[in-house]
């Protein structure tokens, strides 16, 4: 099945660390200026040196973005955690949190082009890929993984 330019594909994720910022959102809150969080997330991820911050960095040493924690769908609240991987044995540093992505079977959407609208765009032709009949989301975790500049991976988790 493929959405827009994107075609997804099935991948093997063995399990990661992520230690970084977090914040409790909604697609609804997103949409609000007023409201949203993921921007600001962004902002202090780099304002405050989070990298820098994060021990023990996993290769390659590039931002991650875990959602996890969903209230329900795509409609309810869930936790965005923006971060680096890292080894399992790293420490939490005082005021950032860590969460683990689960191995298994996730559905990947790559993309390139300018962030944030190469982000927005995916995820929008993600929630469109999931509104047809097909595969099933799980609601369980996502992960963005920034390869680049320009370069994004989006991992969806599939029932």
């Amino acid at each position: 099945m493929k959405t827009g330019g994107l075609v997804p594909r099935f991948v093997e994720y063995e399990a990661s660390t992520v230690l970084g910022i977090a914040a409790i959102t909604s697609n609804a809150m997103e949409m609000e200026p007023a409201t949203a969080r993921i921007g600001d997330l962004w902002a202090r991820f780099y304002r405050d040196d989070i990298p820098g911050r994060v021990p023990l960095k996993r290769a390659p040493e590039v931002p991650v973005a875990v959602y996890a924690g969903y209230e329900s769908d795509h409609a309810g609240q869930y936790e965005l955690t923006v971060g680096m991987a890292v080894d399992a044995s790293a420490r939490t540093p005082e005021g950032l949190v860590r969460v683990s992505i689960p191995a298994g079977t996730y559905l990947l959407f790559e993309a390139e082009g300018d962030m944030p609208r190469v982000v927005i765009d995916t995820w929008r032709e993600i929630w469109n890929y999931f509104s047809k009949p097909g595969h099933v989301r799980a609601y369980a975790t996502d992960f963005e993984v920034h390869r680049g500049p320009k370069t994004v991976e989006i991992y969806i988790s599939v029932k």
